[in-house]
C-alpha cells in the first residue's frame, strides 16, 4: 500500500463503516435483505468517496500524480 494513500484509504474505510452503521440504525426494521443492501451501498459510498478525494487531492498537488510515462501509447 502506497504511503501517501494510507490515510486516505483508512478514512474511506472509516466512512464506509460509519455510514453503514448509521443507515442500519436509522432504518428500523432489521431484515437480512436490508442489512445486505445497506452493506453494499456503504461499500459503494466509501469507494466513491475515496475516488473523489483522491482525484481532488491529486488535482490540488497534495498527492503525487500517476506516472504517464509507464503507460503504453
Amino acid at each position: 500500500m502506497s504511503r501517501p494513500l494510507l490515510h486516505l484509504k483508512a478514512g474511506a474505510i472509516a466512512l464506509t463503516l460509519l455510514w453503514t452503521a448509521w443507515m442500519m440504525w436509522w432504518s428500523a426494521p432489521y431484515s437480512s435483505a436490508n442489512l445486505v443492501i445497506l452493506s453494499l451501498l456503504g461499500t459503494v459510498v466509501g469507494y466513491l468517496w475515496y475516488r473523489a478525494m483522491r482525484w481532488q487531492f491529486e488535482r490540488m498537488g497534495m498527492l503525487p500524480r500517476k506516472d504517464d510515462s509507464s503507460r503504453a501509447s
